[in-house]
């Protein structure tokens, strides 16, 4: 009986030794898995490491530093990524994106102090970017990648004199958020770079190629020479830049002057610190013949589709509109301009017919150009058009034309001889404008009112009348007073 008691009171402790342990592992499972619901793991962790493929160096040789992220699970922005290096044995020059995040990411850097630093924006996270600068919590970032990245290289000069080794390291690499999880950043390694060279370099190879305003293909490579690339038919010279992957080597540029249509040769020779070595690189840079955009159109106010064409050489357009090339809905087309004139005359094809068109990227107005028709006033576009019925023509005008020499203008004249005619603007709102024959000026016509003319007229007279006899009342009072001192002071004598 005692035994079964023990046996009893034991198994009770246990129960409850075991409910207190099932309870303590419920609720840390419940803590990790509700408190903590973003964990840290191998999918999420990103190590940045610093490398180079170039192992044979010397003094003044370019030396390009890639910078790797291991992986890039969904980052919208990254860094500062701060680059720490040898000052007295290499200099920064430059960077470039690396060519996964080219159109993906923006990517800044910049000197701070002694270091040099990276920062990186997803192009998803600018576009939804509001205007107050706060950012749009549904964005999403662009570019997904489980393979290793270079997310820019970063191009220095080592110094004349340099021996020994140049250290890169990374003094920090900021934060890489993503919308979805939590990112763990890491340094992994840095770099070293031994200076194996030493005497003249033989190097005759250049360490980048760029063209202002284009992109060349295939991508660059020191040890690929021939590359392609296309400008607009606009640009008849080209800025190319050349960097020498050996301070001492000669570079020489040709053919990037007064460009032809068509393809045009641009040559790159260097020759290297020897004397001895050379490279000739060669791009082939194609004037396109149409200065046109490919598929590039504008949308006008009312939806209507115009695709951009190419002006006639014989367009004629009015006085004072020259050539020149402006960006039209985010494309850079030919236009006519006129100082202080806000719209331009674009050669548009509308579905139908191409012609001249006067378009205001403010009101997003289209208006065809018929010679004759336009009139440019106070930097408007003004247009002949017939008086509406509910429009009263001023008095003692009657229906006229004017040679004007370039054309007939068809208006109303009165007696004088003052010309006037009826124009409307971009917004349909029309009035009268009056034509001086002189100099051919035009101006906004302001007819008197009769009827006020003729009570101001009116009022005058009265006016006039009025201060007559108030002048004639005042002329008589100074009489009488007169009289009246005149007589207090010089009584007459009284006859006895």
């Amino acid at each position: 009986m005692i035994n079964f008691k023990l046996n009893r009171r034991i198994g009770t402790k246990i129960a409850k030794a075991a409910s207190a342990v099932f309870a303590l592992v419920f609720v840390s499972m419940f803590c990790l898995t509700n408190l903590n619901p973003v964990a840290v793991n191998a999918d999420t962790e990103i190590v940045i490491s610093a490398t180079t493929n170039q192992n044979f160096v010397g003094p003044g040789d370019i030396v390009i530093v890639d910078v790797i992220a291991s992986k890039m699970p969904g980052v919208t922005e990254f860094g500062p990524i701060e680059i720490s290096y040898d000052l007295d044995k290499a200099e920064y020059v430059s960077y470039d994106q690396g060519k996964e995040t080219v159109g993906r990411y923006n990517i800044n850097g910049y000197r701070n102090g002694d270091d040099v630093v990276f920062k990186g924006l997803d192009q998803n996270q600018i576009l939804n970017t509001t205007n107050d600068g706060s950012s749009d919590e549904d964005a999403t970032a662009s570019f997904y990648s489980d393979e290793q990245v270079v997310l820019f290289s970063a191009v220095f000069r080592l110094a004349t004199d340099v021996s020994g080794e140049v250290r890169f390291s990374f003094k920090s690499i900021g934060e890489f958020k993503a919308p979805d999880k939590k990112i763990n950043a890491r340094i992994g390694s840095g770099l070293t770079v031994p200076v194996r060279r030493s005497g003249l370099s033989s190097d005759a190879t250049i360490a980048s190629l760029k063209i202002r305003g284009t992109n060349i293909a295939p991508d660059f490579n020191p040890n690929i020479t021939e590359y392609t690339c296309s400008v607009e038919r606009s640009v008849t010279d080209v800025q190319v830049s050349a960097l020498a992957s050996n301070l001492w080597a000669a570079v020489e540029i040709g053919g990037n002057q007064h460009l032809n249509t068509g393809e045009n040769t641009v040559t790159i020779d260097v020759t290297a610190q020897n004397g001895i070595n050379q490279m000739h690189y060669i791009v082939h840079v194609v004037r396109r013949e149409s200065n046109i955009p490919e598929n590039s159109s504008l949308v006008d106010l009312e939806g209507k589709t115009y695709t951009f064409l190419d002006p006639p050489e014989d367009a004629v357009v009015p006085d004072g509109f020259y050539p020149t090339m402006k960006t039209i809905n985010g494309y850079s087309v030919p236009v006519f301009v006129k100082d202080g004139v806000s719209s331009v005359i674009l050669f548009l094809y509308d579905g139908n017919e191409s012609s001249l068109y006067f378009y205001n990227s403010g009101s997003k107005k289209v208006i065809k150009y018929v010679p004759g028709s336009i009139v440019i006033k106070e930097s408007a576009i003004l247009r002949f058009a017939e008086v509406p019925s509910d429009v009263v023509i001023p008095d003692d005008f009657k229906p006229a034309t004017f040679d004007a020499g370039n054309m007939i203008l068809s208006g109303y004249e009165n007696g004088d001889g003052d010309f006037i005619f009826y124009l409307i603007d971009e917004d349909g709102s029309g009035d009268f404008f009056y034509l001086d024959k002189t100099n051919g000026s035009v101006s906004r016509y302001r007819f008197a009112d009769k009827k006020a003319e003729l009570l101001y007229s009116y009022l005058f007279d009265v006016f006039l009348v009025i201060a007559i006899i108030e002048a004639v009342l005042v002329t008589i009072s100074v009489y009488i007073i007169r009289r009246m001192v005149s007589d207090r002071t010089n009584p007459r004598p009284k006859r006895v």
